[in-house]
């Protein structure tokens, strides 16, 4: 086929839709993607930093109301002027107490300010919904993070070398601009390469932390303590914690056993200087420009990004870091309408109505898990739009010009850290959302049994008003489908209605689920993309879900008997919303670290799993995208 010559329908349903777009497409130098999602968060970022601007030119220097702190937040931000007046200076203080710590001793003394104050330690600890009991806030221990995106990048050459040079070039360019002398900041490096290279010796990789029951580790407090020997951890959250927990969850098992060989009184010193390389690195983009151009040079090399961020969109996107929330509320409440509200909200219902015929209909699953699958859907909760309030963690919160913008969200952070832990002795408050309104993406939440709808996605082309229903099926359908999905996925279907990880399946239907899953990852695993190989294992939960979503979309289409053209468009607005182009560099990467298979994957690998596909463009053997019926994989 001809470069520029559009593929047939049946042997390439995303090239046949998206194939020209795909061989024109441009993505922006300052971006790392460009497509659908990309083209959303425009609009959405648009129309926001009108009303960001808007409100700082109004807002006092102190404000109150929470969108105001918001906007004062974005002016701090877009001062680039002031960040380079101050240059190093705000985090002077900072990196004068991590280099203060003459040893063991006086770091266990510190810990309590080091553990709020959000320094770079060989823990990492914090507060999330117990597993097993999905009323009650859990204390969890993990790892830090490796300078690679995944701890199997250690073992590749060839993304080894292309990274870790990048990383070294930038702390020692960094280095350069601290207090420290040319001979000992060539120790830091070094030291900083060694603290990486013990951590990624035991650390989770991003396939295993795909499967939750790797993550689900309860340990008794004092067990705990014992992994941690040396370390003052007890006293170092003691003012964090309102009391002693009875067990907390070790995420990252490996890593803690093995985490006296990691940190200990001998290598405190390579801690110490990794931990000051990291606050370096880790404000870096928040100082002055010519820091901040450093700084960002390890992210350019992992995600191809040619360009820095535009100031507008740095301010904006810090803003949508730490302030997400308050700008989410305001975001809904005037853009998202009551019409498209009610309207999705009847496509959720819709979706999961179908969802029950399709258990019920179901013939491999017993009839007592079919009644539990048929309560988790009928418990399932509804998020839609956006929450009307944020949580009253930004109530907290004082934003005013004066303060330098790190010093700012060094606050921000420790405000969080401290409302996070005092959640510990008080119910899980299930209003809260799992991600703001803003934000052009979609979730569903295990230990909640929620689904969570952003303004953001609930536009055209996922969703539009006007729009006929097997295009809004098509978009929004399949994305609302897919979360409802995830419910029954591999790891949400370890959770019951409540969100409790409770095994509620017949032995017989878990054991044929399983096998279901298997043929789900062999239908991924291995395919060839991006100069490497898709990993089965670590895509695999969300493949079951766009498998499922497809179906479930299809059988309304059924429902309303639908025309043959009905079909045509639904599979055409599937391939349509996952329109996308992301830098190769990037590819590579989350290759190796993304559960979410790739854009062009998600339309064709599931697309030949279901009838509906082969009638409405009568595909037939011989056809790329047929599929022996025999290896189709239909779960739900």
């Amino acid at each position: 086929m001809a470069q520029n010559e559009t593929p047939r329908v049946q042997d390439d349903l995303y090239g046949y839709v998206n194939g020209a777009w795909q061989q024109t497409a441009a993505i922006d130098p300052d971006r790392v993607s460009a497509g659908v999602s990309t083209d959303l968060d425009k609009k959405v970022e648009k129309e926001l930093l009108a009303d960001l601007k808007a409100a700082l030119a109004k807002a006092p220097a102190k404000p109150k109301d929470n969108f105001d702190k918001a906007a004062v937040l974005f002016g701090k931000a877009l001062d680039f002027d002031q960040r380079d007046r101050e240059g190093l200076g705000p985090i002077l203080p900072r990196l004068a107490k991590i280099q203060g710590l003459p040893g063991l001793a006086a770091f266990n003394a510190a810990l309590p300010e080091l553990i709020q104050d959000g320094y770079a330690l060989p823990f990492y600890v914090f507060v999330e919904t117990d597993m097993h009991d999905a009323t009650k806030y859990q204390v969890m221990f993990t790892s830090p993070d490796t300078i690679l995106p995944d701890v199997t990048m250690y073992d590749d050459p060839t993304q080894k070398q292309a990274l870790l040079p990048v990383w070294e070039k930038m702390a020692r360019l960094l280095l350069a601009q601290s207090p420290l002398n040319p001979a000992d900041q060539e120790a830091y490096v070094k030291d900083a390469l060694a603290f990486d290279a013990r951590i990624a010796a035991h650390h989770l990789s991003h396939e295993d932390a795909a499967v939750d029951d790797n993550l689900d580790n309860p340990a008794a407090w004092d067990t705990t303590l014992g992994k941690l020997a040396g370390v003052a951890v007890a006293a170092g959250l003691k003012p964090l914690l309102p009391s002693t927990p009875r067990t907390v969850n070790i995420i990252d098992t490996k890593y803690y056993q093995h985490f006296s060989d990691t940190f200990n009184a001998d290598t405190f010193t390579e801690w110490q200087h990794w931990a000051y390389v990291d606050e370096l690195v880790s404000h870096a983009r928040y100082l002055s420009r010519d820091l901040r151009k450093i700084g960002e040079l390890y992210n350019q090399a992992i995600t191809g990004q040619q360009e820095l961020t535009p100031p507008e969109r740095f301010a904006y996107n810090t803003v949508n870091r730490f302030f997400a929330e308050p700008v989410g509320v305001f975001y809904g409440k005037k853009y998202f309408g009551p019409q498209a509200k009610a309207d999705v909200t009847h496509m959720v219902e819709d979706l999961i109505t179908t969802y029950k015929q399709q258990i019920h209909d179901n013939t491999w699953l017993s009839d007592q898990t079919k009644a539990m699958a048929v309560k988790k859907l009928d418990t399932m909760v509804i998020k839609m739009g956006y929450p009307e309030k944020a949580r009253p963690l930004y109530d907290r919160m004082a934003i005013d010009q004066d303060t330098p913008l790190t010093t700012t969200l060094d606050t921000i952070a420790k405000v969080t850290l401290q409302y996070s832990f005092a959640r510990l002795n008080n119910p899980v408050d299930r209003s809260e959302w799992v991600m703001p309104t803003q934000i052009v993406n979609a979730a569903y939440n295990p230990t909640a049994n929620d689904i969570t709808f952003p303004a953001g996605i609930l536009q055209a082309p996922f969703y539009d008003v006007h729009a006929s229903q097997a295009d809004n099926l098509g978009g929004a359908g399949a994305t609302i489908g897919h979360e409802i999905s995830h419910a029954f996925d591999n790891n949400g279907a370890l959770y019951d209605e409540h969100g409790n990880k409770k095994n509620w399946w017949q032995p017989a239907d878990f054991a044929h689920f399983k096998k279901y899953t298997e043929e789900m990852i062999a239908q991924f695993d291995g395919i060839p993309y991006a100069g490497g190989k898709i990993n089965g294992k670590l895509v695999v939960s969300e493949n079951i879900a766009d498998n499922a979503d497809l179906n479930a979309a299809l059988q309304i289409l059924h429902r309303a008997d639908a025309p043959a053209s009905d079909f045509q468009e639904y599979f055409i607005n599937y391939a349509r919303s996952w329109r996308t182009k992301i830098r190769p560099e990037f590819e590579r990467v989350i290759l190796k670290t993304d559960v979410h298979a790739p854009a062009l994957l998600r339309t064709n690998v599931p697309v030949p799993n279901f009838p509906e596909w082969y009638s409405a463009f009568h595909v037939k053997q011989g056809d790329t995208m047929y599929r022996e019926p025999a290896k189709r994989v239909v779960i739900w």
